[in-house]
């Protein structure tokens, strides 16, 4: 380590350099001279101590092993890319629709899916203790689930990125489509998972009975919050359906045929599912129109050329 007394020639040489120059200007103020070759140096010195050793060669070498094989070949194309580069006109429906699912897939985090996960199997598990007004525990979970779900994959909708994602190669028709499947599709895989067991446990009478009354509230309530997001906003929407969702708990079998959470046991259980199939279809409808009038945007498609 250098002693501070000791005069660098190299910080000499840069401190005339920097004096040559200060000395061909005019001083702007009375400090201008106050830097003496003395705490030049120490600062110079001191600067020193902060400087990161450059890499050997053997860490260099390293670097080029790992790096060689990322570049030597190309990059190989995932499937869902694939899916998306495919010409609309030559692809068959089945692809479409596996594309539109496929590119939705990553807009939901990976926490998404392992809340879900938990809520559902938590609704299952505590079944026998939530049994009341005619309704359990998986009919309540399974219905708010979808509900919280619509709202987490419409959280762009109306914001400056749902202008963002007009440019998309997707239509935003195909955007939401695509997250309301998924949706759809997760919920009923949560809820048949977690009702096969316990139908073999005898807690909840024939299996297809007690899919019947998680599945119609289910598929009304994801097209219910689906439809209030799009025609009143994220928040007043959101808001909705989560309000619909308590009438229905506060409420109760008060609600006779409109009481849709109910399970077997209810004495209007099967005219509440004809009712809660028929308001979902006319929901689908209305969410039909509804896209179909915002439509305008498929013309904004990102150029890929």
């Amino acid at each position: 380590m250098e002693r501070r007394g000791v005069k660098d020639e190299r910080i000499q040489g840069m401190w005339k350099e920097l004096d040559d120059l200060v000395r061909d200007e005019e001083a702007d103020n009375a400090d201008t001279n106050d830097l003496s070759l003395d705490i030049f140096e120490e600062t110079t010195l001191r600067m020193e101590r902060y400087q990161v050793a450059s890499p050997s060669d053997e860490q260099t070498k390293a670097l080029l092993l790992r790096l060689t094989p990322l570049v030597a070949g190309p990059e190989p194309m995932r499937f869902s890319d694939q899916l998306l580069a495919a010409e609309p006109d030559q692809s068959s429906l089945w692809v479409r629709f596996i594309r539109s699912i496929t590119s939705q897939a990553q807009v939901f985090s990976r926490m998404f899916w392992i809340i879900s996960a938990v809520i559902m199997a938590a609704g299952a598990l505590g079944m026998p203790l939530m049994i009341r007004d005619y309704s359990n525990g998986l009919l309540l979970v399974s219905s708010f689930v979808s509900v919280v779900s619509v709202f987490y994959a419409m959280r762009s909708y109306g914001t400056p990125m749902s202008r963002l994602e007009v440019t998309f190669p997707l239509s935003q028709v195909e955007m939401m489509m695509g997250r309301l499947i998924i949706i759809v599709l997760y919920d009923i895989v949560l809820a048949a998972a977690v009702s096969i067991p316990l139908s073999i446990a005898g807690l909840t009478g024939p299996l297809f009975i007690f899919i019947t009354s998680w599945l119609v509230p289910l598929c009304l309530c994801t097209i219910m919050a689906f439809v209030s997001i799009v025609r009143f906003g994220i928040w007043i929407g959101g808001a909705l359906s989560i309000a619909v969702w308590g009438v229905q708990l506060s409420l109760g079998d008060l609600l006779g045929p409109f009481y849709f959470l109910s399970d077997a046991n209810y004495e209007f259980w099967g005219s509440s599912r004809l009712l809660a199939l028929a308001l979902t279809v006319i929901l689908c409808l209305l969410a039909y129109l509804t896209m179909r009038s915002s439509r305008k945007g498929d013309s904004a498609h990102y150029d890929q050329a």
